[in-house]
């Protein structure tokens, strides 16, 4: 009887680490390439009006915390950039205009991979800064 229930926890676990082999790569197919934004954060609108003050302090936090990997005219291809194995985006690609400012706070804000999340690094009010200052890198088609 013993045995059987110690035959019948090995099963059960090498099922379950089968599953996760199996199944973890479907799982992050979808945002492969495509990084999703929740709805809820992508209808935000930035409280912060673009003009002139806050386009040049996004401009003063974003040498200091995203220049290094995306560049001072925002192509990618900052110092810092060679040595990322993901793409670090091209900001000053036109299609920047079809995210919206949630959008791109919300990215800002959580990472992913090579970028860090900036939510304990910015304050809210920077991050939004930030926003304004990335959509003067990509001409508005």
């Amino acid at each position: 009887m013993k045995r059987s229930r110690e035959v019948l926890l090995v099963v059960a676990i090498i099922s379950f680490m089968m599953s996760i082999a199996v199944f973890q790569p479907i799982a992050f197919c979808d945002n492969k390439d495509e990084w999703k934004v929740p709805e809820s954060d992508s209808s935000k609108a930035n409280p912060i009006p673009m003009d002139a003050n806050s386009i040049a302090a996004g401009k003063v936090v974003y040498t200091k915390s995203c220049l290094s990997c995306h560049g001072v005219t925002g192509k990618g291809d900052g110092p810092a950039a060679e040595s990322i194995e993901d793409s670090c985006g091209d900001l000053s690609d036109p299609k920047m205009w079809k995210q919206t400012d949630g959008d791109l706070f919300w990215k800002t804000t959580t990472g992913r991979k090579a970028m860090p999340a900036y939510e304990k690094r910015l304050t809210e009010e920077q991050r939004w800064k930030v926003v304004n200052y990335m959509r003067t890198l990509a001409p508005n088609p």
